[in-house]
């Protein structure tokens, strides 16, 4: 009997193929390079899992739990890879199907089909999906012969899961039952925007759930470890091992949360992380002081990825008068590229932007992803010929977006108030407990560590991001307050 090809039926690559392909088909990928990054990640999980189950025997027996998961994660690698991308780019199909049936809709308005509308809207870096369906869809057409409504219904099927997937279906339809496409199209984009909104309502409902998770791992479990040190000696490393969870949660809240529309650029600032683990290294110097220059660390990156937000929010802001104020121009006989530079934003920032946009239109690229689509969308309509109707719709749709976002954020504002009480809660169950408690245990690093993981998990749920400058900059002041306070433990 031959075992190689035995073996190699059991390689994942193998095993999964058809289950990758389908993955793959969805979100465009080639499959050998899948492969090829699985064969490249092997050679870091097979010498991490030996060096976990060697710490693990001969240090701390808790990590050996770990090693099996891993073990699974290494041999799973390429069909959790590409089923990771799917989900990934299924957000971004979700976020992008309401700009794709605005266009559709507005080509519909001048006799342009759909695939004219992918060609446009493909020439928008932030647009990913349209650029991949043309690829998909002109690969179909040219060489393997299908119709282009052929082509497209296979592309529905593979989109039945998502808005895009709605938009085929309804164009479809409009095209063999013979109802005029632009009416029906007009329909479309409102569902697929209250379908947006009901997404974030989701959103808003999954994360409550999400913050009775946080509460359990990083505030209950630890007061249970607490209770134990009556009958059992606790170190730290045992008392800090809910922190592993981290990265599943952060994971988890990424995974169901709706698409990013910050085009955040985090530049050299990215590498001042590499200083905290140097800086809890350094032998001479008190644990509250390596906290408190890891937080400054935090601090400094926080606030250079917050003045980009703080931008793209005021951009966002200006969207609704921009679009009025031109499609008001158009109507007294003014082009979009002429009626630009006459607008005027109550935003300085906002204004000092667009000057420089209109410089160079065809390189716009600004913290907002939304106002960077919106902008080339523009010169889209211009190159149309459209009216100030079309205009006038795609006002109305940025609008209702807008509006939708920002009441996700306001829902989403009291996880705010929450990572700013965790030190304070911890403070006073620890000073509890440290009462009774029959050994001496480092409050400092524990609030600490608790603290400002509860501030990241927090911001990424109601901000988007790890690293939220206010939240981290309260967090920090009510650490050093606790910190003058009687100590924590008598």
């Amino acid at each position: 009997m031959k075992v190689r090809p035995y073996l190699n039926n059991l390689a994942p690559c193998n095993l999964f193929n058809d289950k990758i392909k389908k993955y793959i088909e969805y979100y465009g990928d080639d499959i050998f390079i899948v492969c090829k990054k699985y064969y490249e990640t092997l050679r870091i999980f097979i010498p991490l899992i030996v060096v976990i189950a060697m710490l693990g025997i001969l240090k701390l027996k808790l990590l050996l739990l770990s090693v099996i998961p891993l073990v699974l994660i290494a041999y799973l690698y390429p069909l959790l890879y590409v089923w990771s991308k799917a989900e990934e780019h299924k957000k971004v199909v979700n976020s992008e199907a309401p700009f794709i049936a605005l266009i559709a809709y507005i080509d519909s308005l001048v006799d342009k089909g759909l695939n004219h509308t992918f060609k446009e809207l493909s020439e928008i870096r932030e647009l990913k999906v349209p650029r991949i369906e043309q690829n998909y869809l002109l690969k179909m057409t040219t060489y393997m012969n299908m119709s282009f409504a052929k082509a497209l219904e296979k592309r529905a099927l593979i989109h039945s899961g998502d808005l895009l997937g709605k938009l085929y279906n309804n164009y479809l339809a409009a095209l063999s039952l013979g109802i005029t496409i632009r009416d029906r199209l007009k329909d479309v984009l409102k569902e697929l925007l209250n379908d947006l909104k009901d997404s974030y309502k989701s959103y808003v409902e999954k994360s409550a759930e999400l913050t009775e998770l946080e509460f359990s791992l990083f505030l209950l479990l630890p007061i249970v470890l607490i209770g134990f040190s009556f009958t059992f000696k606790v170190s730290l490393i045992e008392l800090l091992s809910p922190l592993l969870f981290v990265p599943p949660i952060i994971f988890l809240i990424s995974s169901i949360q709706p698409s990013a529309e910050y085009n955040l650029k985090y530049g050299k600032c990215i590498y001042s992380l590499a200083a905290i683990p140097i800086i809890f290294m350094v032998p001479r110097f008190d644990l509250e002081y390596k906290i408190l220059a890891s937080l400054s660390v935090l601090l400094v990156l926080s606030y250079y990825i917050y003045s980009q937000i703080t931008l793209a929010n005021e951009l966002e802001k200006s969207l609704p008068v921009l679009l009025k104020e031109v499609s008001e121009y158009l109507k007294i006989g003014y082009t979009i590229q002429n009626a630009m530079p006459k607008v005027k934003l109550s935003s300085k920032r906002a204004s000092k932007v667009l000057e420089n946009l209109l410089k160079k239109p065809d390189s716009a690229s600004t913290p907002s992803k939304l106002f960077n689509i919106t902008f080339k969308l523009l010169f889209i309509i211009a190159r149309t010929g459209s009216s100030s109707i079309s205009l006038d719709e795609l006002a109305n749709s940025i609008s209702e977006i807008i509006y939708n976002k920002n009441s996700l954020i306001r829902q989403l504002r009291l996880f705010d108030v929450f990572a700013i009480l965790t030190p304070v809660m911890l403070w006073f169950t620890f000073s509890m407990f440290g009462k009774i408690s029959t050994i001496a245990i480092p409050s400092v690093a524990i609030i600490s560590a608790y603290s400002i993981t509860s501030v990241l998990i927090f911001s990424k749920i109601s901000r988007f991001t790890l690293l939220y400058f206010p939240s981290i900059l309260l967090t920090s002041i009510v650490l050093a307050i606790l910190s003058v306070l009687p100590p924590v433990f008598l």
